[in-house]
């Protein structure tokens, strides 16, 4: 794992993003249809980012304006 590591480091910023967009890719396609147990600490979180939301304190940004943001910045 540690070679493989070093070997990643290598990698462009906006290579290393697409590596990871990869890979999330693949746990999503393995993961659907299965379920997952969430600790109380998670669920926690959860909810309370969730009520963040729901009341209006949380600042959101769009994706489109993320999707810009990694553009300028790395050239993805």
């Amino acid at each position: 794992m540690a070679e493989l590591l070093v070997e990643i480091s290598k990698l462009s910023i906006a290579a290393r993003i697409r590596l990871v967009q990869e890979i999330l890719g693949t746990i999503a396609k393995e993961a659907e249809g299965q379920e997952f147990e969430f600790t109380n600490v998670h669920r926690a979180e959860i909810e309370s980012r969730s009520a963040s939301i729901a009341n209006g304190k949380a600042k959101t940004v769009s994706w489109d304006k993320i999707e810009s943001a990694l553009i300028e910045r790395y050239g993805l």
